[in-house]
């Protein structure tokens, strides 16, 4: 479980918006997700220079809900 208030989220909150220019879209992720696995996420989105959450979730944004 992802503690939002915690330090260590709001750090990836920030790396991971300077890239997207979005906060997380925790609502989109699992609750079972964990702080380890957001971590190497939001660094690979560092490294490509985009978002690779839809990539990584397997999004499809082509979906009206």
């Amino acid at each position: 479980m992802i503690n939002v208030q915690s330090e260590q989220y709001q750090n990836l909150n920030q790396r991971y918006r300077a890239v997207t220019g979005y906060i997380i879209p925790l609502e989109m992720i699992s609750d079972s997700e964990t702080m380890e696995n957001l971590e190497r996420y939001v660094s690979m989105c560092e490294k490509e220079g985009r978002d690779v959450f839809p990539d990584i979730y397997k999004w499809d944004y082509s979906l009206d809900y």
